[in-house]
């Protein structure tokens, strides 16, 4: 992260933010920098913690069990630089280990860091989706974990159902996407429900429980894709100390499959990067301009964002953006094409047909678009990658027509132009609904030119 957190000064620095605002966030840098987080994630045995650990965070960091015995006897550590793993075992390997196992808990709960702050920042209980008998993880939850989390309870636990696609012994789920189907979901939610009922019943603390699935690898074995992940990230930020988010970014996962699959109640990539940016935006005098500003890290790639002009970067947005693009954990899509260049097919050959540059600014903005808005929406690799099959046989077949040129002026006045307006007022949706009506319509009229 050094490296990211001097591009940071540099820009803050060299930026027209007031100087208190610069103050603050070198500040918050700062602190950023010596913050540790300590993750502990415990669930009985075969609920996934090994695999869960292994899709949020990367291939083999923790081993992944695959016999009946329990791989973690004791609680085990992972460095992960500044983020610390702890992977407890939980109840259910018999009364003698429930025991140890309970007061090695207890005793990590009840640890104090150097400055005599609570050392876990968030405990991650992970239930077994598949099982019916969820009494030993009650158990763990209402009587070990609960009672010796502190004064801020409700911030320091996160409960999470795993292996949602064995949830009815593997009915109802879409295998092909994926996906759980309506019977499944309706019933994952009850289950949710009834977990959120009875901890609220027993302890007084109300929880929100997320489903997932963390996906399995047996050995020679294929990585059966995750669902949710995303989700279980975007709440595991959300419950982590501002100060302390941005530690996260160098370790997430970068096999972009894990990340795909989701409910799609949120955009939780966008989400989760909005949480991140509060790490270095927090206490600015900025407020509601910049956190306006950063519902568009990701979202609003054309909105305008400042100019780097002697060295000056103008504008809290501009800041913002930066840093979205700075702490950016999640790796680039496949498909998707960075920088200048490629892809843009039908804009491209009207650029061309007005005699601009493959670096203009209308090939820039649908380029930004593109890679940084479309390609993190649920279903903009599938419209990538169905643009590029048929925009190149399209653009080919009406350079051969006689009134080309005319062909390209009607595409650029009733769709470019109004796409690169969109994109400019952050109307991301109306660009895209159009875009999506142009390629439709050239797709139809190409029977004509053939």
């Amino acid at each position: 992260m050094d490296n990211k957190m001097e591009e940071m000064r540099i820009l803050i620095e060299n930026s027209d933010l007031s100087e208190h605002d610069k103050a603050q966030m070198l500040q918050n840098i700062m602190q950023i920098e010596n913050q540790k987080i300590n993750l502990l994630i415990t669930g009985a045995t075969g609920c996934g913690k090994s695999s869960t650990i292994n899709a949020l965070f990367g291939e083999n960091v923790a081993k992944v069990g695959c016999t009946p015995d329990p791989e973690t006897m004791e609680i085990e550590r992972f460095d992960l630089g500044n983020l610390i793993l702890w992977d407890s075992p939980g109840l259910g390997d018999g009364k003698e280990a429930d025991n140890r196992h309970a007061k090695n808990i207890i005793k990590k709960l009840n640890q104090r860091d150097s400055d005599g702050n609570l050392l876990i920042d968030l405990v991650l209980v992970i239930l077994d989706g598949g099982s019916r008998d969820l009494g030993t993880s009650y158990q763990l939850i209402n009587e070990v974990i609960i009672p010796n989390l502190g004064d801020d309870k409700d911030n320091r636990l996160l409960i999470a159902i795993n292996q949602a696609d064995v949830a009815m012994k593997g009915r109802y789920w879409d295998y092909e996407n994926n996906v759980p189907e309506q019977k499944l979901i309706d019933f994952l939610n009850e289950k949710a429900k009834s977990v959120k009922e009875r901890i609220k019943e027993a302890t007084g603390v109300t929880v929100d429980p997320i489903y997932y699935s963390a996906g399995f690898k047996e050995d020679g074995e294929e990585q059966t894709p995750p669902y949710n992940l995303s989700k279980l990230l975007y709440y595991i930020v959300r419950k982590t100390p501002k100060k302390k988010r941005l530690v996260y970014t160098q370790h997430i996962n970068q096999d972009t499959n894990v990340w795909k699959d989701s409910d799609e109640l949120k955009d939780y990539t966008t989400e989760t990067q909005k949480s991140l940016v509060e790490s270095i935006t927090d206490g600015m005098e900025a407020g509601a301009e910049i956190g306006g500003a950063i519902g568009s890290i990701f979202g609003r790639p054309g909105e305008a964002v400042g100019r780097v002009v002697g060295g000056v970067i103008g504008g809290g947005a501009a800041i913002v953006k930066k840093v979205g693009e700075i702490f950016n954990p999640f790796p680039k899509r496949p498909g998707r094409i960075g920088g200048g260049g490629g892809g843009c097919y039908i804009t491209t050959a009207v650029c061309n047909e007005y005699g601009k540059p493959d670096n203009c600014y209308e090939l820039t903005q649908f380029r930004s678009f593109r890679d940084n808005w479309l390609a993190y929406q649920p279903d903009g690799q599938e419209l990538i990658e169905r643009y590029y099959k048929t925009a190149p046989a399209i653009v080919s077949l009406i350079n051969k027509q006689a009134n080309h040129a005319d062909i390209y002026r009607q595409i650029n006045d009733n769709y470019l132009t109004k796409c690169l307006k969109y994109i400019e007022n952050g109307e991301n949706e109306k660009c895209k609904a159009l875009y999506i009506d142009m390629v439709e319509r050239l797709y139809k009229e190409q029977v004509k030119w053939q």
